[in-house]
């Protein structure tokens, strides 16, 4: 098993074989983790994007806004349309699909 050491090399190691990487960016414990290290080993290199939509309260985009800051990692919105999709809005057990697919097309522009 590896430890927690291990895995953050990992990760910077992932990180150092990369010219430049996007960070699909909510604000919170996981993805603040992972931009703060890209942003540790790629600089400006690194950016997070955080996708708007009405499914995002509103403190929860300033708090992505200040966690982005306080990184120092560049930080972008794009605006996602998930609630336009019915397989999302029917609420099924697998909505977070649906709205990671919509986040993900989004994104590969």
């Amino acid at each position: 098993m590896h430890t927690l050491n291990q895995k953050l090399t990992q990760l910077q190691h992932l990180f150092e074989e990369m010219d430049r990487a996007l960070i699909a960016y909510s604000g919170g414990i996981d993805s603040t983790l992972v931009a703060k290290i890209a942003f540790d080993v790629l600089g400006d290199r690194a950016l997070a994007i955080t996708a708007v939509s009405p499914s995002l309260l509103p403190e929860d985009l300033e708090d992505a806004k200040v966690q982005a800051a306080t990184i120092g990692i560049a930080h972008e919105l794009v605006h996602t349309h998930e609630m336009d999709n019915p397989d999302y809005t029917q609420n099924p057990s697998n909505r977070c699909y649906f709205c990671k697919s919509e986040l993900h097309d989004t994104l590969k522009p």
